[in-house]
């Protein structure tokens, strides 16, 4: 089994999933990092030299490749769920854990992050800016929001300080 972590950009699924394979001694991927290591390109590269259509192309290509594997934490780009495909290729080896956190925090966790400049706009705004930052994921989370939580083995509201160990207990009731 693997454990697949979606959410909105910010959430905190590339942190909270190395956390849990370092516990579990699992292998841990990131999907947009895999995605960058195969086009030796960054994201925003990619979507400017092929737009958004191509890139979601690659997602569904490595999501066929990744949903064999067996005691891998997956952390997700915040739009793979949205494609039903990849959801029911996740599932078929894994448990889906929507981390919750409000669009808010989301903004709060990109702007003081490292990766801010590694996320290119959806909507064509400069993420750069706070309001417009808040602006697209409050347009993202409008179009998520029903799939991230219909998709969801489990929730977990990330808005609080958890520690990995208390996802990990959460993960070991259900």
């Amino acid at each position: 089994m693997n454990i697949i972590l979606t959410g909105m950009r910010g959430s905190g699924k590339s942190f909270y999933g190395r956390a849990l394979a370092q516990l579990l001694s699992w292998k841990f991927i990131d999907t947009d990092e895999l995605i960058v290591k195969k086009e030796k390109q960054t994201i925003p590269e990619i979507v400017q030299k092929n737009g958004w259509h191509y890139f979601r192309k690659l997602e569904k290509e490595l999501v066929k490749e990744l949903s064999p594997l067996d005691e891998h934490i997956i952390a997700t780009g915040g739009g793979i769920i949205i494609d039903k495909e990849n959801e029911e290729l996740l599932r078929q080896n894994g448990k889906i854990i929507f981390l919750y956190r409000t669009i808010e925090k989301c903004a709060e966790y990109i702007l003081k992050g490292e990766k801010a400049k590694d996320r290119p706009s959806l909507t064509g705004k400069n993420l750069n800016d706070p309001n417009e930052l808040l602006k697209e994921l409050s347009e993202l989370w409008q179009e998520r929001e029903k799939r991230y939580r219909l998709s969801a083995d489990l929730i977990i509201d990330v808005n609080t300080e958890i520690k990995p160990e208390e996802i990990l207990e959460k993960l070991q009731e259900f």
